[in-house]
């Protein structure tokens, strides 16, 4: 079965990261010949992704090493290793009628966060929030490449000021994450610009990518998408090198959503000239 490109690009988008942030390249385990075989085993399974037609089966391989390396050394867990390698599992078991897997696998994701939340008194009452946005206004940026680690953070430094109510910020995070749940559970559209908006803000203001979150989170909203308004795969590709190589810097991930906003603008602007004509 032919994959929906929704699917492919969503694949090609996270191999693309997977290898630029060097995720195919760390791989801790008790064996000796762990680490550079699961290297090479891991860069080969990426660029089949990337490269070649052999996506499902390029993924399932993939989950399965990532799901050996957490079982064998689980003191190296990480969730956005296991959020990734979710989606690609699921888009790897996507056959007839099961291509709405991933969908509900991210609806999954972004609930469970939210009652995670909605559960944590400090959460709901808002002192989560605005201890977090004052210690990066104290410490810094918090990028996980290290090159940016402790930088004058403006503006969270402006938030910690100017935000009248942190319960009501708070609680405004904890239903953006049940509409996100919500617009991937039912392919509502409009939760491919929400997300995007989320995890740029998220970006924006931590300077950090949250390891593959960011990456897994804004590629997830091509499954909102029809396949004729996938973006080309070769620029998502380049885009994805952008965000995720260490040369990355925290607006680049803004200045993709303003270009994003712009295309849109273009093609709504488009369509209703040949309506009008």
């Amino acid at each position: 079965m032919a994959l929906p490109l929704s699917h492919r690009a969503l694949v090609r988008v996270l191999a693309t990261a997977w290898l630029f942030t060097g995720q195919a390249f760390w791989w801790p385990g008790p064996i000796p010949l762990w680490q550079p075989l699961f290297a090479m085993a891991s860069f080969t399974l990426c660029a089949a992704m990337i490269l070649t037609p052999f996506v499902r089966s390029a993924a399932a391989l993939l989950t399965g090493m990532v799901v050996l390396e957490l079982v064998v050394t689980p003191t190296f867990f990480a969730h956005n290793r296991l959020f990734v390698a979710a989606l690609l599992v699921t888009v790897a078991l996507s056959a007839p009628g099961f291509t709405w897997l991933p969908r509900v696998q991210a609806a999954l994701v972004y609930a469970l966060a939210g009652f995670d939340k909605l559960l944590d008194v400090a959460w709901r009452e808002g002192r989560f929030m605005g201890s977090f946005i004052e210690e990066l206004a104290r410490f810094g940026l918090m990028r996980g490449a290290g090159r940016d680690v402790g930088a004058p953070n403006p503006l969270a430094q402006w938030l910690t000021t100017n935000v009248p109510s942190w319960s009501v910020v708070s609680a405004s995070v904890i239903a953006l994450e049940f509409a996100l749940a919500a617009c991937f559970l039912f392919k509502w559209r409009a939760g491919a610009w929400l997300g995007l908006v989320f995890h740029v803000a998220v970006y924006a203001l931590t300077g950090s990518p949250m390891g593959q979150f960011f990456v897994a989170g804004t590629a997830a909203s091509l499954l909102l998408l029809r396949d004729d308004e996938v973006p080309p795969v070769g620029g998502l590709i380049i885009l994805t090198i952008l965000v995720s190589g260490p040369w990355g810097h925290r607006f680049v991930p803004v200045a993709m959503l303003g270009l994003l906003i712009l295309e849109r603008l273009r093609r709504l602007s488009s369509r209703a000239a040949r309506r009008s004509t």
